[in-house]
C-alpha cells in the first residue's frame, strides 16, 4: 500500500511539475508573442517614418525640378522676347527709313 501511495504521490508531483512547466511555457510564449508584437510595431513605425521621409524628399525633389523647369522656361521666354524686340526695332528702323524715303522722294 505504501508503495502505491508513494507511486501516486510521485505521479501527482510529476503532474504538478508538468503543470508548472506548461504554465511557465505558456507565460514564456505569451511574453515572446508580446515582444514580437512590440518589435513588429517598432518596425512598422520605422517603415512609416522612412516612407514619410521618402515622400518628403520626393516632394522636395519634384519642387526643385519644377522650379528649375520654370526658370528654364522663363529664360527661354526672356530670350525670345529679347529676340522679338530686336526684330521689331530692326523693322521699325526699316519702316522709318522707308517712310523717310517715300516722303523725301515725293518732295524731291
Amino acid at each position: 500500500m505504501r508503495d502505491s501511495e508513494g507511486l501516486l504521490r510521485e505521479i501527482a508531483e510529476r503532474e504538478q511539475e508538468l503543470q508548472r512547466r506548461v504554465v511557465s511555457a505558456h507565460a514564456e510564449a505569451t511574453r515572446l508573442v508580446e515582444q514580437a508584437q512590440r518589435e513588429a510595431e517598432r518596425i512598422q513605425a520605422q517603415a512609416r517614418e522612412q516612407v514619410r521621409a521618402l515622400e518628403a524628399n520626393a516632394a522636395s525633389e519634384a519642387a526643385r525640378e519644377a522650379e528649375q523647369a520654370s526658370l528654364e522656361v522663363m529664360a527661354e521666354a526672356q530670350a525670345e522676347a529679347t529676340k522679338l524686340r530686336q526684330q521689331a526695332e530692326k523693322r521699325k528702323t526699316q519702316a522709318v527709313n522707308l517712310v523717310v524715303r517715300e516722303i523725301l522722294g515725293e518732295h524731291a
